[in-house]
């Protein structure tokens, strides 16, 4: 027996070997390590550990193609990359969600109604799976899409699209929806159950996948959950909030904008599915619910009071009278609920003007992460501004998936 072959037959010292490898050659030996999987564990220990936030820029309405980090542990850890710019994607992809380490894009995401290109990232290995096009894409509007994806039980994902022909309108009835699923196992789009019909038009919403299901959460439209092996939709109960009497009275576009910045971050982390509630008129004060598991409905994990922090950073105060004056909201925004290990020190993250801040959800304590590059803090007299919708997930692994 050859040395070569002594050290491939010996997972031990494979395995030591392996963990002390760069990344980049670690994806060279994948036809190696493939033999020993307890590796990926002894590199990535904790699988749900979220290594920081990829953050896409946004100035008021304008997106720009880049994308900030925010490393959230005591690890240094550089920044994956700063555009998505791939073989056959030379303007770059565009985020949608992320989950369990992966990152699921687009090559356009600007008009719901154009067809698309949809991809499947990791950012730590740099792997790249392209999705095939729908069989008709031109007869369908996309409403709700997500990603579906637990590489604790399996390296195949799913993504679940629901959709209408834009010919197909019930008037005061609502739409006719169709769910369609692919599967990388065959890869291939496929329809799931016969079509139905809601009171509203959804608008273009991306999910996040928790309890083998997929939730997307609109406090004006329906709130649904698909479950994913079971292939069964459902709605999904609400937490109780109020929308204030003033903007009651508005109709349309008003009603939507308030109901919009009561629920004001919606997101999972190490299995727990969080949404955070405006609980005051001067956004300062809110609710963190979770959901129950067996969707029984919300309770409220944390309370979060923002006045100390806002007594550190006058810059955000949001004191102006609530819905009267809009420019008084865009001051800071909450871009994330992060849960530890064993559920310690949970925490909010929050971007304001310049900085990001790190609110530990149990004492109420908080600590500046980073300062932003001040270069790019204003276009076109716009100030940067990162919403919860599009902060994602870092978690390294290089468990397959495909």
């Amino acid at each position: 027996m050859s040395p070569s072959e002594a050290i491939a037959n010996n997972v031990d010292l494979l395995t030591e070997i392996l963990v002390r490898s760069p990344v980049k050659s670690l994806m060279k030996f994948k036809c190696v390590s493939k033999h020993c999987p307890c590796f990926t564990h002894r590199l990535y220990p904790d699988a749900r550990l979220v290594s920081g936030l990829i953050l896409h820029r946004a100035y008021g309405h304008l997106c720009i193609p880049e994308y900030d980090f925010l490393p959230l542990g005591t690890k240094l850890i550089s920044s994956p990359f700063r555009s998505l710019t791939v073989a056959n994607h030379p303007l770059g992809l565009s985020i949608l969600q992320s989950c369990n380490g992966l990152l699921f894009c687009s090559s356009s995401t600007s008009n719901s109604n154009l067809p698309c290109d949809y991809n499947i990232y990791n950012p730590t290995s740099h792997q790249l799976v392209s999705l095939p096009p729908f069989v008709d894409e031109m007869s369908r509007v996309i409403h709700r899409i997500g990603l579906a994806y637990d590489p604790a039980k399996s390296s195949h994902f799913k993504i679940v699209c629901i959709c209408s022909d834009p010919l197909e309108e019930n008037g005061n009835a609502g739409v006719s929806y169709q769910i369609e699923v692919y599967s990388s196992q065959t890869a291939s789009w496929r329809l799931s159950g016969l079509p139905f019909v809601l009171p509203y038009n959804l608008k273009h919403k991306v999910g996040v996948f928790w309890n083998g299901a997929l939730h997307w959460i609109d406090p004006f439209y329906s709130c649904l959950c698909f479950k994913v092996d079971e292939e069964q939709l459902q709605e999904m109960p609400m937490p109780p909030f109020q929308v204030p009497s003033n903007s009651i009275e508005r109709l349309g576009m008003m009603v939507a904008e308030a109901l919009g910045r009561i629920v004001v971050c919606f997101g999972e982390s190490r299995e727990h599915l969080h949404i955070v509630v405006n609980n005051d008129r001067c956004r300062k004060k809110f609710n963190v619910y979770e959901m129950k598991r067996d969707y029984s409905g919300w309770f409220v994990k944390y309370h979060v009071d923002l006045d100390a922090l806002i007594d550190a950073f006058p810059e955000i105060d949001a004191s102006l009278d609530d819905f009267q004056q809009p420019s008084a909201y865009n001051e800071y925004s909450i871009l994330g609920i992060i849960r530890e290990a064993n559920d310690e020190e949970p925490y909010m993250v929050l971007h304001i003007p310049g900085k990001a801040i790190r609110y530990n959800l149990n004492d109420k304590t908080f600590t500046k992460i980073c300062d932003f590059d001040p270069g790019h803090e204003v276009i076109n007299g716009s100030q940067l501004k990162f919403e919860w919708s599009h902060a994602y997930h870092y978690m390294e692994t290089l468990a397959p998936f495909g």
